[in-house]
């Protein structure tokens, strides 16, 4: 029997599961007890507060990204909402991040982000929690956040979100409600704040260099920059210490001004994105350790001593004939280096395989060496796998991040298709049995080579993807229109209306050769399901093979039982058109301009 009492910060830590069915709240003490805290909907972020006496949840009740409120008395699992009315987004930090600090060290206040005045904005509020009121202390012109307050809780730290590659910083001063920006600069920059205290704001930048570095930022004063390697910093983590993650391939250094640990895999998420930041527990840090033939489970690591301790097996129950990938790297046909996450099944020791192209999604953002168990079941089935990071995506600098911009469907097919030429070069690869798949974005990227390159291809799988990028780009959330011109293009403007329809896969449907799996949600409020509904249409109507699958809802499932009966349709697709078959007719392949 597990006593819980109270539950002092000694006690244990608090991560997201979905091992009831649905992302929640869970709770575990250092010994190994566990402990669920329902609530309704999806839970994507956690944060405590200051004396751990309540547990901060952002969660997803309809699927739309109508992020709601709510704090959670870890004794009683009572849940009291903050935040509910319908149709308004709500942030605590950077979008799908958990690197915020929402809470004021006193633990008077909470900060939120909220677009309940202009859908197209995010509003910050401070709520003070000893009388229930709000106010507003930064009224938007775009994405703002909050992200941290000064170590007297005077001050609140808020980033202006524009792009994941074009931030700002601001302080508010909630005695006179004066905002000061703290970051003015030409072109586009990332200043990733990790924590206040009395040095001054320690943050991952790319301030006049295109690796993001880690710096000290004093109000009036020059940076001081703290570690500039020739690789991006991910995330910068103050307490006890100030203590960095640097990627090393498939490993995690833990940096600090004196010491460097490697942790047992690769930890944590670039910044901006679903994940687990490490954070301290007491002297010790806090981190999420994984590999791609091993679960991700959460270790504790003494920088002191050297010394990691893991704290879950989350990979008890996991096949004992998971796969590691190796790190390759390729050349595009501009030159450009691409690199990527090899599988190699051990069916390819007794002859040729075939293999999967998959592509992230994003477009910024990583494919990474983590457990991913449809890749896994893929490998099972003797299929190799590719997972690419192709132009656009993180951990390659500011530059190479941005190339995607304004350019869907343009540079990153050309690296889409050296990723196909890679692999025919592969011995104990199957050159003409190729697939390829991905979700969101990378959706977009699959359908892409299937309607533009379709002369590799024997089969395809599309989770959730635009097939229409004007239609796409009218219906993105309204608080993403602030950003989009930049970032995919200007609807408005003929001759850009006119390059995304002809980058759009829907332009090119009768060119698809290969069968193609499709599954969209059907409340989908970042890629709606038009665009795949007309896909499927079109594709029907000229006597191709597509099944279509309607998910329930979301952008991306978030129902284990409905995620993993996904991965079983995926795998079973390819299984049945790239094993199964004697190869089909193909169109020769033509290089893309």
């Amino acid at each position: 029997m597990t006593l819980w009492g109270a539950w002092p910060a000694t006690s244990g830590f608090a991560y997201v599961s979905d091992a009831s069915g649905r992302p929640q709240p869970w709770l575990q003490t250092w010994q190994g007890h566990t402990r669920i805290l329902p609530v309704e909907g999806a839970v994507t972020r956690l944060a405590w507060r200051p004396d751990e006496s309540r547990l901060l949840v952002v969660t997803d009740v309809t699927g739309t990204q109508d992020y709601r409120l709510a704090e959670i008395d870890p004794l009683t699992g009572d849940v009291e909402w903050i935040a509910t009315e319908p149709g308004v987004r709500r942030e605590i930090g950077v979008p799908y991040s958990s690197a915020s600090h929402p809470y004021s060290p006193d633990g008077r206040l909470l900060a939120y982000a909220t677009s309940a005045r202009d859908a197209t904005c995010l509003d910050v509020y401070v709520r003070d929690l000893t009388d229930a009121t709000t106010r507003m202390v930064l009224e938007g012109d775009d994405r703002y956040v909050p992200v941290c307050f000064s170590p007297d809780s005077r001050h609140l730290l808020v980033l202006k979100f524009h792009q994941n590659t074009d931030h700002d910083l601001y302080t508010c001063d909630l005695t006179t409600g004066r905002v000061h920006h703290l970051t003015p600069h030409h072109g586009p920059a990332k200043y990733q704040a990790g924590g206040w205290n009395e040095d001054g704001i320690y943050l991952c930048t790319t301030e006049g260099r295109d690796h993001l570095g880690v710096a000290l930022l004093r109000p009036g004063r020059p940076l001081e920059w703290i570690a500039t390697p020739d690789a991006d910093v991910e995330n910068v983590i103050v307490g006890p210490q100030v203590v960095w993650t640097v990627p090393r391939d498939q490993r995690t250094l833990l940096c600090t001004r004196d010491t460097t640990l490697e942790l047992p895999g690769f930890a944590s998420q670039p910044f901006g994105y679903d994940g687990f930041v490490p954070r301290f527990a007491g002297e010790r840090l806090l981190a999420q350790v994984g590999a791609g033939d091993r679960a991700t489970d959460y270790h504790l690591a003494d920088l002191a001593t050297g010394r990691t301790r893991q704290l879950t097996d989350f990979g008890a129950d996991l096949p004992a004939d998971l796969v590691a990938p190796t790190t390759v790297w390729f050349t595009g046909t501009d030159g450009l280096e691409i690199s990527g996450l090899l599988y190699r099944p051990p069916a390819a020791a007794a002859g040729p395989v075939p293999a999967v192209l998959t592509v992230h999604g994003g477009p910024e953002w990583a494919a990474l060496p983590v457990h991913d168990p449809l890749i896994q079941r893929l490998v099972r089935a003797g299929i190799a796998v590719l997972a690419p990071n192709v132009r656009g995506s993180t951990g390659r600098g500011l530059a190479y991040q941005r190339l995607i911009y304004r350019d869907w469907g343009g540079g990153d097919l050309a690296d889409l298709e050296a990723c196909a030429r890679y692999l025919r070069t592969l011995e104990w690869v199957d050159g003409e049995r190729l697939g390829v798949h991905g979700m969101s974005y990378g959706g977009f990227a699959a359908l892409s080579c299937l309607t533009r390159l379709p002369g590799y291809w024997r089969a395809g799988a599309v989770i959730c993807g635009p097939a229409d990028l004007e239609s796409d780009v009218r219906a993105l959330p309204p608080t993403w229109r602030r950003r989009v011109t930049e970032w995919i293009g200007d609807v408005e403007d003929p001759e850009d209306l006119a390059r995304l329809r002809e980058a759009s896969p829907l332009t090119h449907a009768a060119r698809i050769q290969a069968p193609v799996l499709l599954a969209h949600a059907v409340d989908d409020a970042t890629v709606v399901i038009n665009g795949t509904e007309q896909l499927h249409k079109t594709l029907t109507s000229l006597g191709k093979t597509a099944r279509f699958i309607r998910l329930s809802r979301g952008h991306l499932p978030d129902d284990r039982e409905e995620r993993d009966a996904l991965d079983a349709a995926v795998v079973q697709w390819f299984h049945d058109h790239l094993t199964a078959h004697p190869p089909a007719a193909k169109e020769a392949p033509r290089h893309h301009p």
